[in-house]
Protein backbone atom coordinates (compact mmCIF):
# COMPACT_ATOMS: atom_id res chain seq x y z
CA UNK A 1 0.00 0.00 0.00
CA UNK A 2 1.37 3.07 -0.79
CA UNK A 3 1.90 5.44 2.16
CA UNK A 4 0.16 8.71 0.60
CA UNK A 5 -3.01 6.77 0.44
CA UNK A 6 -5.32 6.48 3.53
CA UNK A 7 -7.62 3.85 1.46
CA UNK A 8 -7.09 1.32 -1.39
CA UNK A 9 -10.05 -0.64 -3.10
CA UNK A 10 -8.67 -3.54 -4.79
CA UNK A 11 -11.28 -5.07 -7.82
CA UNK A 12 -14.00 -4.84 -5.30
CA UNK A 13 -17.45 -7.25 -6.20
CA UNK A 14 -20.58 -6.93 -4.97
CA UNK A 15 -23.61 -8.57 -6.08
CA UNK A 16 -27.18 -9.65 -5.41
CA UNK A 17 -28.68 -12.69 -5.53
CA UNK A 18 -32.45 -11.85 -6.50
CA UNK A 19 -34.70 -14.36 -7.75
CA UNK A 20 -34.61 -12.27 -11.24
CA UNK A 21 -31.08 -12.74 -11.48
CA UNK A 22 -27.84 -11.72 -10.41
CA UNK A 23 -27.35 -8.05 -10.01
CA UNK A 24 -23.80 -6.82 -10.00
CA UNK A 25 -23.79 -3.33 -8.98
CA UNK A 26 -20.27 -3.25 -8.23
CA UNK A 27 -17.92 -5.42 -10.75
CA UNK A 28 -14.24 -5.11 -10.43
CA UNK A 29 -13.80 -1.47 -9.12
CA UNK A 30 -10.49 -0.45 -7.93
CA UNK A 31 -9.51 2.93 -6.50
CA UNK A 32 -7.83 4.59 -3.85
CA UNK A 33 -8.30 7.69 -1.41
CA UNK A 34 -5.17 10.15 -0.66
CA UNK A 35 -4.76 11.18 2.88
CA UNK A 36 -6.10 14.80 3.43
CA UNK A 37 -8.24 14.81 0.30
CA UNK A 38 -11.68 14.90 -0.84
CA UNK A 39 -12.36 12.05 -3.38
CA UNK A 40 -15.42 12.64 -5.20
CA UNK A 41 -17.71 9.57 -7.02
CA UNK A 42 -20.16 10.54 -9.86
CA UNK A 43 -22.71 8.20 -11.31
CA UNK A 44 -26.13 8.22 -12.40
CA UNK A 45 -28.49 6.93 -9.48
CA UNK A 46 -28.00 3.47 -9.33
CA UNK A 47 -24.37 3.14 -10.87
CA UNK A 48 -23.16 1.14 -7.53
CA UNK A 49 -21.95 4.50 -5.83
CA UNK A 50 -23.73 4.25 -2.70
CA UNK A 51 -23.61 0.23 -2.78
CA UNK A 52 -19.28 0.01 -2.99
CA UNK A 53 -19.27 2.97 -0.04
CA UNK A 54 -20.97 0.48 2.27
CA UNK A 55 -18.79 -2.70 1.39
CA UNK A 56 -15.95 -0.91 2.65
CA UNK A 57 -17.17 -1.45 5.89
CA UNK A 58 -18.95 -4.59 4.96
CA UNK A 59 -22.55 -3.25 5.59
CA UNK A 60 -23.79 -5.05 2.75
CA UNK A 61 -27.03 -6.84 3.80
CA UNK A 62 -28.56 -9.73 2.05
CA UNK A 63 -29.47 -10.57 -0.49
CA UNK A 64 -26.15 -8.57 -1.42
CA UNK A 65 -22.94 -10.07 -1.00
CA UNK A 66 -18.99 -8.92 -1.05
CA UNK A 67 -17.88 -11.57 -3.44
CA UNK A 68 -14.17 -10.09 -3.69
CA UNK A 69 -11.84 -7.75 -3.79
CA UNK A 70 -9.45 -6.05 -1.06
CA UNK A 71 -10.18 -3.08 1.16
CA UNK A 72 -6.83 -1.60 2.70
CA UNK A 73 -7.45 1.01 4.96
CA UNK A 74 -4.34 2.07 6.61
CA UNK A 75 -2.68 -0.98 5.27
CA UNK A 76 -5.88 -3.75 6.76
CA UNK A 77 -7.65 -5.47 5.17
CA UNK A 78 -11.46 -4.75 6.09
CA UNK A 79 -12.90 -7.51 3.89
CA UNK A 80 -10.56 -10.23 6.27
CA UNK A 81 -10.92 -8.30 9.60
CA UNK A 82 -12.93 -10.03 12.42
CA UNK A 83 -16.07 -8.54 12.90
CA UNK A 84 -15.60 -7.53 16.70
CA UNK A 85 -12.23 -5.47 15.16
CA UNK A 86 -14.38 -3.86 12.45
CA UNK A 87 -16.85 -2.49 14.96
CA UNK A 88 -13.85 -0.69 16.24
CA UNK A 89 -13.25 1.26 13.13
CA UNK A 90 -17.11 1.94 11.86
CA UNK A 91 -17.94 5.33 13.51
CA UNK A 92 -14.05 5.76 15.01
CA UNK A 93 -12.00 5.58 12.49
CA UNK A 94 -14.51 5.39 9.08
CA UNK A 95 -17.86 7.35 9.91
CA UNK A 96 -20.67 8.12 7.45
CA UNK A 97 -22.62 11.09 6.83
CA UNK A 98 -25.96 10.00 5.03
CA UNK A 99 -28.19 11.64 2.49
CA UNK A 100 -31.83 11.81 4.51
CA UNK A 101 -30.87 12.88 8.15
CA UNK A 102 -34.71 12.23 9.29
CA UNK A 103 -34.08 8.74 8.62
CA UNK A 104 -30.91 8.53 10.49
CA UNK A 105 -31.31 10.39 13.70
CA UNK A 106 -33.47 8.47 15.84
CA UNK A 107 -37.25 10.18 16.74
CA UNK A 108 -36.90 9.46 20.52
CA UNK A 109 -33.96 10.93 21.28
CA UNK A 110 -32.50 14.36 21.17
CA UNK A 111 -29.89 15.49 19.11
CA UNK A 112 -27.03 15.76 21.65
CA UNK A 113 -28.23 12.33 22.51
CA UNK A 114 -26.63 10.89 19.54
CA UNK A 115 -22.98 12.80 19.50
CA UNK A 116 -23.15 12.01 22.69
CA UNK A 117 -23.74 7.78 22.27
CA UNK A 118 -21.39 8.42 19.46
CA UNK A 119 -18.73 9.19 21.53
CA UNK A 120 -19.40 6.82 24.40
CA UNK A 121 -19.75 3.95 22.22
CA UNK A 122 -15.98 4.38 21.38
CA UNK A 123 -14.52 5.94 24.93
CA UNK A 124 -15.72 3.51 27.82
CA UNK A 125 -14.07 5.87 30.40
CA UNK A 126 -15.50 8.97 29.43
CA UNK A 127 -18.74 9.74 31.73
CA UNK A 128 -22.14 11.50 30.10
CA UNK A 129 -21.72 14.52 31.16
CA UNK A 130 -18.47 14.89 29.36
CA UNK A 131 -19.77 13.08 26.49
CA UNK A 132 -22.84 15.69 26.05
CA UNK A 133 -20.59 18.81 26.42
CA UNK A 134 -18.19 17.22 23.55
CA UNK A 135 -21.68 16.95 21.39
CA UNK A 136 -22.02 20.79 22.40
CA UNK A 137 -18.56 21.53 21.68
CA UNK A 138 -18.73 19.70 18.22
CA UNK A 139 -22.65 21.26 17.43
CA UNK A 140 -20.52 24.77 17.67
CA UNK A 141 -17.98 23.65 15.56
CA UNK A 142 -20.76 22.79 12.69
CA UNK A 143 -22.06 25.96 13.24
CA UNK A 144 -25.45 24.94 14.68
CA UNK A 145 -26.93 28.38 16.73
CA UNK A 146 -27.33 27.89 20.52
CA UNK A 147 -25.96 24.67 20.57
CA UNK A 148 -26.85 24.46 24.40
CA UNK A 149 -30.51 24.07 23.04
CA UNK A 150 -30.55 22.43 19.93
CA UNK A 151 -28.80 19.77 21.83
CA UNK A 152 -31.82 19.49 23.87
CA UNK A 153 -34.32 19.44 20.65
CA UNK A 154 -35.90 16.33 19.34
CA UNK A 155 -35.28 15.64 15.48
CA UNK A 156 -38.38 17.28 14.88
CA UNK A 157 -38.01 20.40 15.98
CA UNK A 158 -35.56 20.82 13.36
CA UNK A 159 -34.60 22.05 9.93
CA UNK A 160 -33.71 19.42 7.28
CA UNK A 161 -29.99 21.90 7.18
CA UNK A 162 -29.87 21.40 10.88
CA UNK A 163 -30.85 17.96 10.89
CA UNK A 164 -28.05 17.49 8.05
CA UNK A 165 -25.50 18.92 10.53
CA UNK A 166 -26.29 16.94 13.49
CA UNK A 167 -25.61 14.16 11.30
CA UNK A 168 -22.42 15.53 10.10
CA UNK A 169 -21.75 16.32 14.08
CA UNK A 170 -22.25 12.58 14.83
CA UNK A 171 -20.21 11.58 11.65
CA UNK A 172 -16.76 13.84 13.48
CA UNK A 173 -17.57 13.81 16.84
CA UNK A 174 -14.50 10.66 17.31
CA UNK A 175 -12.55 12.69 14.53
CA UNK A 176 -12.27 9.78 11.85
CA UNK A 177 -9.85 9.53 9.40
CA UNK A 178 -12.18 8.89 6.60
CA UNK A 179 -15.36 10.48 6.28
CA UNK A 180 -17.70 9.16 3.62
CA UNK A 181 -20.52 11.37 2.47
CA UNK A 182 -23.39 9.61 0.55
CA UNK A 183 -25.22 12.49 -1.13
CA UNK A 184 -25.31 14.70 1.97
CA UNK A 185 -27.02 17.79 0.34
CA UNK A 186 -29.62 15.74 -1.73
CA UNK A 187 -32.74 16.88 0.17
CA UNK A 188 -31.53 20.36 0.94
CA UNK A 189 -31.98 23.75 -0.91
CA UNK A 190 -29.84 25.28 -2.87
CA UNK A 191 -28.30 27.83 0.03
CA UNK A 192 -28.27 25.37 2.33
CA UNK A 193 -26.32 22.45 0.42
CA UNK A 194 -23.31 25.14 -0.58
CA UNK A 195 -23.47 25.92 3.46
CA UNK A 196 -23.21 22.00 4.39
CA UNK A 197 -20.47 21.12 1.46
CA UNK A 198 -18.24 24.21 2.57
CA UNK A 199 -18.55 23.04 6.09
CA UNK A 200 -17.35 19.64 4.93
CA UNK A 201 -14.62 20.79 3.12
CA UNK A 202 -13.73 23.09 6.28
CA UNK A 203 -13.73 20.34 8.55
CA UNK A 204 -11.45 18.21 6.42
CA UNK A 205 -9.05 21.12 6.83
CA UNK A 206 -9.73 21.55 10.57
CA UNK A 207 -9.45 17.57 11.15
CA UNK A 208 -6.81 16.71 8.40
CA UNK A 209 -9.43 13.83 7.67
CA UNK A 210 -9.92 12.98 4.26
CA UNK A 211 -13.48 12.71 2.71
CA UNK A 212 -15.20 10.09 0.51
CA UNK A 213 -17.98 12.44 -1.76
CA UNK A 214 -20.76 10.87 -3.17
CA UNK A 215 -22.95 12.43 -5.43
CA UNK A 216 -24.50 13.19 -8.71
CA UNK A 217 -23.93 16.83 -8.53
CA UNK A 218 -21.10 17.81 -10.80
CA UNK A 219 -21.16 21.17 -9.42
CA UNK A 220 -20.43 20.64 -6.04
CA UNK A 221 -17.84 18.27 -7.41
CA UNK A 222 -16.29 21.12 -9.05
CA UNK A 223 -16.32 23.70 -5.81
CA UNK A 224 -15.01 21.22 -3.51
CA UNK A 225 -12.74 17.76 -4.79
CA UNK A 226 -9.26 17.64 -5.27
CA UNK A 227 -10.48 14.01 -7.48
CA UNK A 228 -12.72 12.59 -9.33
CA UNK A 229 -13.54 9.31 -9.86
CA UNK A 230 -16.59 8.47 -12.35
CA UNK A 231 -18.78 4.93 -12.19
CA UNK A 232 -21.03 3.95 -14.49
CA UNK A 233 -23.01 0.36 -14.31
CA UNK A 234 -21.27 -0.87 -11.45
CA UNK A 235 -17.60 0.23 -13.09
CA UNK A 236 -15.20 3.24 -12.84
CA UNK A 237 -14.74 4.30 -16.34
CA UNK A 238 -12.92 7.02 -15.50
CA UNK A 239 -10.81 8.93 -12.86
CA UNK A 240 -8.61 12.14 -12.73
CA UNK A 241 -7.86 15.59 -10.89
CA UNK A 242 -10.80 17.70 -11.00
CA UNK A 243 -8.87 20.43 -13.18
CA UNK A 244 -8.07 17.26 -15.68
CA UNK A 245 -11.13 16.08 -15.69
CA UNK A 246 -13.22 19.51 -16.56
CA UNK A 247 -10.85 20.83 -19.11
CA UNK A 248 -10.11 17.10 -20.35
CA UNK A 249 -13.05 14.61 -20.23
CA UNK A 250 -12.28 11.48 -21.73
CA UNK A 251 -14.66 9.12 -21.47
CA UNK A 252 -17.56 9.90 -23.82
CA UNK A 253 -19.93 9.00 -20.80
CA UNK A 254 -18.17 11.65 -18.50
CA UNK A 255 -18.37 14.14 -22.04
CA UNK A 256 -22.17 13.56 -21.91
CA UNK A 257 -22.11 14.41 -18.19
CA UNK A 258 -20.61 17.17 -18.72
CA UNK A 259 -22.53 18.57 -22.03
CA UNK A 260 -25.80 18.13 -19.17
CA UNK A 261 -25.10 20.84 -17.21
CA UNK A 262 -25.44 24.58 -17.24
CA UNK A 263 -22.80 26.48 -17.72
CA UNK A 264 -23.16 30.34 -17.07
CA UNK A 265 -20.25 31.10 -19.76
CA UNK A 266 -21.29 29.63 -22.40
CA UNK A 267 -23.92 30.65 -24.90
CA UNK A 268 -26.17 27.65 -25.23
CA UNK A 269 -29.72 27.54 -26.59
CA UNK A 270 -30.82 23.93 -25.36
CA UNK A 271 -28.63 21.62 -22.83
CA UNK A 272 -27.69 17.86 -24.56
CA UNK A 273 -28.53 15.35 -23.00
CA UNK A 274 -27.18 11.34 -22.88
CA UNK A 275 -28.78 9.16 -25.38
CA UNK A 276 -30.74 5.89 -23.72
CA UNK A 277 -31.04 4.99 -20.07
CA UNK A 278 -29.06 3.13 -17.37
CA UNK A 279 -28.72 -0.77 -18.74
CA UNK A 280 -30.61 -3.18 -16.73
CA UNK A 281 -28.15 -4.52 -14.34
CA UNK A 282 -29.19 -7.98 -14.65
CA UNK A 283 -29.24 -8.09 -18.38
CA UNK A 284 -26.13 -6.11 -19.03
CA UNK A 285 -25.26 -4.91 -22.82
CA UNK A 286 -21.92 -6.84 -24.02
CA UNK A 287 -18.54 -5.59 -23.85
CA UNK A 288 -18.59 -1.92 -23.01
CA UNK A 289 -21.62 -1.00 -20.00
CA UNK A 290 -22.00 2.28 -22.32
CA UNK A 291 -21.69 0.99 -25.52
CA UNK A 292 -25.32 1.38 -26.60
CA UNK A 293 -25.18 4.70 -25.48
CA UNK A 294 -22.06 5.79 -26.76
CA UNK A 295 -21.91 8.44 -30.10
CA UNK A 296 -18.28 6.98 -31.16
CA UNK A 297 -19.37 3.17 -30.06
CA UNK A 298 -17.35 0.46 -32.82
CA UNK A 299 -17.06 -3.00 -33.11
CA UNK A 300 -14.28 -3.33 -30.54
CA UNK A 301 -16.92 -1.96 -28.11
CA UNK A 302 -18.34 -5.44 -28.02
CA UNK A 303 -15.60 -6.80 -25.62
CA UNK A 304 -14.76 -4.90 -22.18
CA UNK A 305 -12.53 -1.92 -21.94
CA UNK A 306 -9.93 -2.09 -18.92
CA UNK A 307 -9.28 0.54 -16.61
CA UNK A 308 -5.94 2.10 -18.61
CA UNK A 309 -3.58 5.00 -17.78
CA UNK A 310 -3.76 7.95 -20.69
CA UNK A 311 -1.50 10.02 -18.63
CA UNK A 312 -0.14 10.59 -15.26
CA UNK A 313 -3.43 10.53 -12.60
CA UNK A 314 -5.56 10.34 -15.72
CA UNK A 315 -7.42 7.17 -15.93
CA UNK A 316 -9.90 5.99 -18.74
CA UNK A 317 -11.65 2.65 -19.55
CA UNK A 318 -12.58 3.38 -23.39
CA UNK A 319 -10.83 2.01 -26.61
CA UNK A 320 -10.75 4.97 -28.13
CA UNK A 321 -7.38 5.35 -26.19
CA UNK A 322 -6.29 2.06 -26.90
CA UNK A 323 -1.99 2.43 -27.21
Amino acid sequence: MHSSNLLEVKDLRVYFYTYAGVVKAVDGVSFSVRRGEILCVVGETGCGKSVMSRAITRMVKPPGKIVSGEVLFNGIDLLKLPEKELKKIRGREISYIYQDPGSVLDPLYTAGFHVAETVLTHSSSMKFSEAWEKAIRIFREVLIPDPEAKAKSYPHELSGGMKQRVVIATAIANTPKLVIADEPTTALDVTVQAQVMELIKSLRDKYSSSVMLITHNLGVVAEVCDRVVVMYAGKIVEAAFIEELFTNPLHPYTQGLLEAVPNPLRKIERLRSIHGSVPNMIDLPKGCRFNPRCPYAFKLCNEEPVLMEYSKDHLVSCWLYRR
